[in-house]
């Protein structure tokens, strides 16, 4: 029955990139979870989002677009991930609520302002604390922490906590090697 199910959930996504699931790591979608894809969009394994109390949405926006979501991450309620260009999010990644990861600003701010998308990368292990806003060009490094209601807006070296508007590091974090955040 389960091998019929993962069957039927990725016959109803149609367009999503699985990889191959076993019983065990099929995604965990609580709540709801809306998704818009006109482009790419690759999904890992133990993949797992917490819509419950407001929905998540994940959007890329054109065939351009191309989304790549790693293994073992997890997406809390509200998230809005908005890909124009291209998003890549690493293994391990933890999304806390009301965040927002856009690749593009989707409004010019005069006539003769252009619409700009620009890649962000969120390498692995990275803990993304509630209401922060991830903007167009940035890439977090490896193991870093971004913390509660930070707008980040240049690049996050690895195993640092940063904070603020704009983001700043504030400390550098002692992470063994092979440490997976839980």
């Amino acid at each position: 029955m389960l091998k019929k199910y993962s069957e039927l959930l990725i016959a109803v996504i149609k367009g999503l990139k699985f990889k191959k699931y076993k019983a065990a790591n099929l995604p965990r979608l609580r709540g709801k979870c809306k998704i818009n894809n006109s482009g790419s969009l690759s999904i890992g394994l133990n993949f797992s989002a917490q819509g419950k109390q407001i929905p998540i949405y994940i959007t890329t926006e054109n065939k351009e677009s191309e989304l790549v979501i790693g293994d073992n991450v997890f997406i809390n309620y509200g998230v809005d991930i908005g890909c124009s260009k291209n998003i890549i999010i690493g293994n391990n990644v933890k999304i806390g609520p009301l965040t927002s990861v856009i690749d593009n600003n989707y409004h010019t701010l005069d006539s003769e302002d252009t619409l700009v998308s620009k890649p962000i990368v969120i390498k692995e292990n990275v803990w993304i604390g509630r209401k922060s806003i991830i903007l167009p060009g940035v890439t977090i490094g490896k193991n870093s922490v971004v913390a509660a209601g930070s707008v980040v807006v240049t690049d996050v070296p690895n195993d640092v906590l940063v904070g603020g508007t704009p983001a700043k590091v504030i400390k550098k974090l002692s992470i063994n090697d092979g440490w997976i955040r839980k």
